[in-house]
């Protein structure tokens, strides 16, 4: 089932956000959103992680089975390692050991698996942020900004991760970056600034 969203509405003191959005989300692909900053990107996929109510409209065909996100700010507890970042929010299973190890070894995180996230720097934090999400078991991924501040070669590594675990799930990818889509062979949302 399609993600759709109907008329929705969002202000934030007096500034309305998003004015009667509509749109639908195809099941199964990914949709690159890109516009200008304050043009109701975030505030979008916040409401449809249901982290906010719209003051109007209606977002329905969210999948049962939860909701992997990934914000703008990477959310992780800085005293765990990168391991255990990714353990506090996946379902314990067989296996699971071996599958974050080789997933933050690819995002080349495997010279620093033993420290604490805390001393990550901030494109160090941004791969877990992103290998918590994808490794996330869900059939919508919402994913903000989740390349800024990577050099070319990670960035290109955090690509080639991300594909195939985005395979076949219905992920919305806000970016500023054209190559994004590009890369996904997405589909584009420009979104205006109201």
């Amino acid at each position: 089932m399609d993600l759709i969203l109907k008329d929705l509405t969002k202000s934030y003191g007096g500034h309305r956000v998003l004015d009667r959005f509509s749109h639908a989300f195809p099941q199964g692909c990914v949709t690159a959103i890109e516009g200008r900053s304050g043009c109701g990107k975030t505030t979008l996929l916040r409401l449809i992680a249901g982290l906010e109510l719209p003051d109007g409209g209606s977002i329905t065909g969210v999948p049962e089975g939860g909701i992997a996100m990934m914000f703008q700010e990477d959310r992780l507890p800085p005293q765990l390692t990168a391991a255990g970042c990714l353990k506090a929010v996946l379902k314990r299973s067989e296996g699971l050991d071996a599958k974050i190890d080789a997933a933050l070894r690819i995002l080349g995180l495997g010279d620093d698996l033993d420290k604490p996230v805390r001393e990550f720097s901030g494109g160090m934090r941004r791969r877990v942020a992103l290998a918590r999400a994808l490794l996330y078991p869900s059939n919508l991924v919402l994913l903000d900004e989740p390349f800024k501040g990577l050099d070319a070669a990670t960035r290109k590594a955090a690509v080639e991760f991300a594909r195939p675990l985005l395979a076949g799930r219905t992920t919305l990818l806000v970016t500023h970056d054209p190559e994004d889509a590009d890369a996904f062979d997405a589909q584009r949302l420009a979104m205006a600034q109201n």
